[in-house]
């Protein structure tokens, strides 16, 4: 939804491709863990690592090949150094100097608006390639694990059964 909302430029899209980011680097670490916990013994003994090293990790289990220079990969490797400038975010002195006239000032001062290094990195454009690797790195697992196996990692469900009493 969020990722539809930045695309349509909604109101606060700004914050729609912010969501979209941090979620996706999120859920990066997220089914890192999944996969390790399901696949890798002594998985407890990773908890601690980052998530990029639980990806090489579990692909290793997994004997997929993954070279963090190429995408998808290199996306996720980025989305978890964003992910830590966010969590750990620090004050940017911004200095901007620029010359308008009086009767442009409201109009212009909101597109002149300095922002920060880290600010100029949630575009629409990484939105999509965040929300897109993510996919592409659960798919690229999953397919290397049996149809059986995927079973809550490919998709979110559930199971049940019902007894009728009398």
């Amino acid at each position: 939804m969020a990722l539809d909302d930045a695309k349509n430029k909604k109101p606060g899209h700004f914050y729609s491709q912010l969501t979209v980011i941090t979620f996706s680097a999120l859920s990066i670490e997220a089914i890192g863990n999944a996969f390790g916990e399901r696949f890798v013994d002594g998985w407890k003994d990773y908890e601690s690592s980052s998530p990029v090293a639980k990806l090489r990790i579990v692909c290793t289990h997994l004997k997929i090949d993954v070279k963090f220079d190429d995408s998808p990969w290199s996306t996720a490797k980025w989305l978890i150094h964003l992910r830590n400038k966010i969590a750990h975010a620090k004050p940017q002195m911004l200095d901007v100097n620029f010359e308008i006239r009086a009767d442009e000032y409201d109009e212009e001062k909101r597109a002149k608006e300095p922002i920060s290094k880290l600010e100029k990195e949630i575009t629409l454009k990484n939105a999509i390639k965040s929300y897109n690797a993510v996919k592409l790195i659960l798919d690229i697992l999953c397919d290397n694990i049996s149809t059986l196996d995927q079973f809550g990692l490919r998709s979110d469900g559930w199971a049940g059964s019902a007894t009728i009493l009398p």
